[in-house]
């Protein structure tokens, strides 16, 4: 009848009309037909079950989606060929401390173009790894694990006895347990390189000494910890 036909006509112009005032990333979102059609279940006050709309070809086209580029490191950007030597002297130094600053030059966290799962990543150097310090008394009882893989084949040695039988072995087993677990992890830890003594063998990389920042708490002397005095309370007298 003429009364229904207007009234699909004036639903369809309704439709039209908020399409056409919908934001680029709603009209996006859409889903669209080979034809430019786009199918609009239950339109405006359920006038219509299902109608079709279509829109013109110019206004699909200009409504485009805001695009933003992530700069993401390129293999130029991985090479170890472009990568920084930093040398640290660990005479002196707190382990923990100066193995999260360690952790973080391997990793390349200090750098702008860090990307999460990359390897922009630089090489360290530590030397008197031999002097290196721990706070409390965890030079006696800081306790390192391991195991042959035989039974009966697990070995637990001290703080002290490792620093006395392989003291790059504290060093590299604190920076490791900092790194990303996995293929990534292992190749920033083959960046690491480790010395008992003042000398190593990478002078000709030119490795630039860290200076540490004042009031770094890695080159502050761990304190003394004294013990509190317990002061007894005297009972009160319930005699009187």
């Amino acid at each position: 009848t003429i009364e229904a036909t207007q009234r699909v006509a004036l639903t369809m112009k309704v439709a039209t009309a908020l399409l056409l005032s919908l934001p680029s990333a709603a009209l996006w979102s859409l889903p669209a037909a080979s034809s430019r059609t786009v199918v609009r279940p239950r339109c405006v006050a359920s006038m219509v079950a299902t109608e079709s709309v279509t829109i013109i070809k110019s206004e699909w086209d200009s409504k485009k989606p805001i695009h933003v580029d992530t700069w993401v490191p390129k293999t130029a950007d991985m090479e170890n060929s472009g990568k920084d030597w930093w040398l640290i002297d660990a005479e002196g130094m707190r382990l923990g401390r100066m193995a999260t600053e360690i952790a973080k030059r391997l990793i390349g966290k200090h750098k702008v173009t860090f990307f999460p799962g990359t390897n922009v990543g630089d090489y360290v150097v530590v030397v008197n790894a031999d002097k290196v310090v721990v706070s409390g008394a965890k030079y006696y009882q800081k306790e390192y694990f391991r195991h042959s893989g035989r039974p009966g084949g697990a070995t637990i040695e001290t703080f002290e006895q490792v620093q006395k039988r392989l003291p790059e072995r504290i060093v590299e087993k604190a920076v490791k347990g900092m790194l990303p677990k996995g293929p990534l992890g292992r190749e920033m830890f083959r960046h690491l390189k480790v010395f008992a003594g003042p000398e190593h063998e990478h002078a000709a990389q030119s490795p630039i000494k860290y200076e540490w920042p004042e009031g770094s708490l890695a080159i502050t002397p761990p304190a003394k910890k004294v013990a509190k005095l317990k002061v007894m309370k005297t009972p009160p007298d319930l005699s009187e």
